[in-house]
């Protein structure tokens, strides 16, 4: 499996997490039936240069295909997808509410789903899928959507993202935050994520989880829902499954199989459980 991965540089470093590519060559490329996304903060622009990969929200059935240009929003539930050999997916992710900085159109209802591109940006013209697929490296697909995407930055949007990220500082401090601030913070949120403070917060929740299994191999949970603000284990339990479909303890067990390697400590913050397992056993040690 080819992989890519790069972080934005310039002005678009402010709103762009990161570039990836991923390329199925051969079937021993894919080792995993299905692969699981947990939910996370960020929203995804796909581009499907090779064959048909498909995708299924919160359980893994129901497979919808993805073809083109696609963009995925914010996902509260888990998201899976089917890979097969030709799949060559070429991708951009972007930090809370950044893409909304380059659409005129509001992200309201825009959350576990997917829609074409020109849903929410300008249309690019007839050649732009063409010519990304026939740029020889991942580097010039980079600077061909970054000529595409840059213009349609709108001013206007950008003062309601600095506000986002200012009201995303509160949210996450112990500031005491009025029924009338908290209205104004849940608007900024709908607008510009498709999701809720509540939900951004549990999502954060659960992402800390999710790292602190990682790095400890360990399913304390009662110790880890204090840390982490449920009311309980119970709370915490049931929130972790309604997040990622997992009971902490099976997502432990997944993870006490990997083994250490420059690939996962490079990349992990970026791949899925299933891509962690595979670069992590003995045949990519």
């Amino acid at each position: 499996m080819l992989i890519h991965y790069k972080k934005p540089e310039g002005i678009l470093a402010n709103y762009i997490d990161h570039y990836w590519e991923k390329k199925m060559e051969d079937i021993s490329d894919i080792p995993y039936e299905v692969e699981t996304i947990f939910p996370e903060d960020q929203v995804v622009i796909t581009f499907s240069l090779g064959n048909t990969y498909y995708r299924s929200v919160q359980k893994p059935e129901d497979f919808s295909p993805i073809e083109g240009a696609i963009i995925e929003s914010l996902h509260t539930l888990p998201t899976y997808y089917k890979h097969q050999v030709g799949n060559h997916i070429f991708g951009i992710k972007f930090k809370l509410g950044g893409l909304a900085c380059f659409s005129h159109e509001s992200f309201k209802n825009f959350n576990n789903k997917n829609c074409p591109l020109e849903n929410l940006l300008i249309k690019p013209n007839e050649y732009f899928l063409a010519n990304l697929l026939m740029a020889q490296k991942f580097e010039d697909r980079i600077q061909l959507f970054e000529e595409y995407f840059t213009p349609q930055l709108v001013e206007s949007k950008v003062k309601k993202w600095n506000r986002l990220n200012h009201f995303v500082q509160i949210l996450e401090s112990d500031q005491e935050i009025n029924a009338a601030l908290y209205k104004t913070i849940t608007r900024s949120f709908i607008e510009l994520t498709g999701i809720t403070p509540k939900e951004y917060l549990q999502i954060k929740r659960i992402n800390q989880s999710l790292a602190y299994f990682a790095q400890h191999k360990s399913s304390k949970n009662q110790e880890l829902a204090e840390l982490l603000g449920f009311y309980d284990t119970a709370h915490f339990n049931h929130t972790f499954k309604k997040f990622t479909g997992k009971t902490p303890q099976s997502f432990v067990h997944e993870i006490e199989q990997m083994q250490p390697n420059e690939f996962i400590e490079e990349f992990k913050q970026y791949i899925s459980p299933e891509h962690l397992l595979y670069y992590s056993s003995k045949k990519h040690s």
